[in-house]
């Protein structure tokens, strides 16, 4: 590899590890550990489903899990006390997760922390190089959704 393919994979990789740390460590002050990172975007993909909630399905495709996986972790996060099913009052067969009042709380907090480290970032970076890292990202979200609908 070239060195600048050497220091794009260090950047990519470093940006990855830190961010994903940095999420893991906010996520176990909100929770005070009793989240996992699946189980709050879990959370989060329910909250954003706002009163009606979500279904097993629209969890599944919006999280890109099985049926199965997302049925399990429902499961945990309602013997946890963070959401609850409930049956649709127009088909019986479906089902929709909701979020308690501490699912809420936790979905709250998570946004939040999200937006304080989102606020952080935009702070350190000079407003002429903004349009440039927003390109910068939107080209590389780009290049890798492509290649995950490949390996599909």
């Amino acid at each position: 590899m070239d060195a600048l393919g050497n220091e794009l994979n260090r950047l990519l990789v470093g940006t990855y590890r830190a961010a994903g740390k940095i999420e893991q460590i906010m996520l176990e002050d909100l929770s005070d550990g009793k989240l996992t990172l699946s189980e709050m975007r879990l959370i989060e993909c329910v909250g954003n489903g706002r009163q009606r909630g979500r279904t097993v399905t629209e969890i599944s495709q919006e999280l890109d899990i099985t049926l199965p996986s997302v049925t399990a972790m429902v499961k945990r996060l309602e013997n946890k006390g963070y959401v609850v099913k409930q049956r649709a009052a127009s088909d019986g067969r479906q089902v929709n997760v909701r979020l308690t009042d501490e699912g809420f709380h936790a979905y709250v907090g998570y946004l939040y922390a999200q937006r304080k480290m989102i606020n952080a970032v935009r702070s350190s970076i000079p407003v002429e190089d903004v349009g440039v890292l927003l390109s910068s990202l939107k080209a590389l979200n780009g290049f890798f959704s492509e290649k995950m609908e490949k390996l599909k």
